[in-house]
């Protein structure tokens, strides 16, 4: 074979592989409509593991990881998010090439620009992707508020492959007109159950974040008074002892301010009450607060306070409550925040990342505080100077102490205080807070900071600890 022959073909090989990854597209397509692998594949008339396949490919292709699996479906990471409109562009405009219809030209124009909604197979119950994309832009555009949510409300909440995300441009104003009050409290309802049914994603809870910070009037993140931001939102039905409290204790008493924030008269709100420690009236107090202090979410972000306390009304989460954590009234460069085993494990952090964020990490566990639990290992998600790294770390060996402080009679308080205080040293709760610690200080002391010398730090900072710290 001659050297032309040979580049021809090659030049063969090369189109049928271009062909092949342009057919991996139209999957990713699907798969970012449907938000399910099932459903992904009854739309293009493939089987599921053939589906699965492609995925594998896709993520093969990219380098990383394009979808995270949940039990709500197939979740978009960030990257994947990023490609969403060209691709949803691409295959639509490659619809109107093959089926123009009898009213449209077929002559080469530019890439459709409505915005994603589902792959054009429709029953002839509804309206075709196009019609709807435009329907929902006009009332993107409306004047009216509540004309405007309207939209937000059809966009994420109508019937699978008939919805998309929203940009975080639109989830920023979005969550700026439920903030206002100016809308119904129907079109709340609606909009906070439509979120929770699909599912939150980055861009949204970015968008959510920036309109509710910019609400309470927060400074901008670095700008603020504290170090370390601590979000603390446990349950009121949350077990257990705050000893993560302990662990900030000990993280101020190195020099860092550090602010936890958190329902009003919770768990952590009474810890503080009775030890004395500072429970800061605003956000301007903070300024001139102690090294620890607590801020509750009414005094400075009444409006997502209210949307958090309509759990009972729902028996269910809403969006509010993922929002509370993004918050950071002290406007700190670091966060480190806790967060159940959920459907998307690194929203938070992914989240951050969007935001542009410095410093941020999640702590995965049984309580929306961070805290290391004895004889659990548990995944740390960082974002660190704009790289993010996955951990798993392992909470220190459950011990049997022959000290029982609630069988003395104490309270879950008093007990919280006494190990403090050196009355009781139960191994496993200090393992916990020594632990605990030195994953909050690993945060502020940088990427190149390790676990073992802050977790010998922390052991110093327990041992010399005193009663009147704050």
């Amino acid at each position: 074979m001659d050297g032309a022959a040979a580049n021809v073909e090659d030049s063969a090989v090369d189109i049928v592989q271009d062909l092949d990854r342009l057919k991996l597209l139209i999957v990713f397509d699907a798969l970012l409509v449907e938000g399910n692998l099932g459903r992904a594949a009854e739309k293009l008339g493939k089987t599921p593991s053939a589906i699965s396949r492609n995925l594998r490919q896709l993520r093969d292709h990219y380098g990383q990881e394009v979808f995270y699996r949940t039990g709500k479906g197939m979740i978009p990471t960030p990257f994947a998010e990023s490609l969403r409109l060209r691709i949803r562009a691409l295959v639509s405009e490659a619809n109107a090439l093959l089926y123009p219809g009898p009213d449209k030209a077929a002559s080469p124009g530019p890439l459709l620009h409505h915005p994603p909604l589902a792959l054009n197979q429709w029953s002839e119950a509804g309206p075709d992707s196009t019609e709807l994309a435009r329907r929902l832009a006009v009332s993107a555009r409306d004047a009216d508020p509540v004309q405007r949510f309207a939209g937000y409300i059809a966009m994420i909440g109508n019937a699978a492959g008939q919805t998309r995300p929203m940009s975080l441009s639109e989830a920023e104003d979005a969550f700026g007109i439920l903030l206002s009050g100016a809308i119904a409290d129907a079109q709340v309802g609606a909009f906070l159950i439509a979120l929770r049914s699909r599912g939150l994603m980055s861009q949204e809870l970015a968008g959510f974040s920036r309109a509710a910070r910019q609400h309470s009037q927060l400074p901008a993140i670095g700008n603020g008074p504290a170090d370390l931001d601590w979000p603390a939102y446990l349950s009121p039905r949350a077990q257990g002892i705050p000893l993560f409290i302990h662990a900030a204790r000990l993280v101020a008493s190195a020099g860092y301010k550090v602010v936890l924030h958190g329902y009003d008269g919770g768990i952590v709100h009474q810890a503080f009450d009775h030890a004395n420690l500072h429970v800061a009236p605003s956000t301007r107090a903070l300024s001139s607060t102690n090294s620890v202090a607590f801020l509750p979410i009414g005094y400075f972000a009444p409006g997502v306070s209210k949307l958090a306390a309509l759990y009972p009304l729902f028996m269910m989460p809403n969006a509010a409550h993922f929002i509370a954590a993004m918050l950071n009234p002290g406007a700190a460069g670091t966060t480190l925040a806790g967060q159940r085993g959920g459907e998307h494990p690194k929203l938070h952090r992914d989240t951050a990342r969007l935001l542009g964020w410095d410093t941020f990490g999640v702590l995965s566990g049984q309580r929306d505080a961070a805290q290391i639990i004895a004889g659990k290992g548990q995944d740390l998600f960082l974002l660190q100077a704009e790289e993010t790294t996955d951990h798993w770390v392992v909470g220190p060996t459950v011990q049997k102490s022959k000290q029982h402080p609630h069988a003395a009679g104490f309270t879950r308080l008093e007990t919280w205080q006494a190990i403090w205080d050196g009355y009781f040293e139960p191994p496993t709760a200090i393992g916990e807070i020594i632990e605990t610690t030195a994953v909050a200080l690993k945060l502020l002391g940088g990427s190149e900071a390790s676990l073992t010398n802050t977790r010998e730090f922390a052991r110093e900072l327990w041992a010399r600890r005193r009663r009147e710290t704050s």
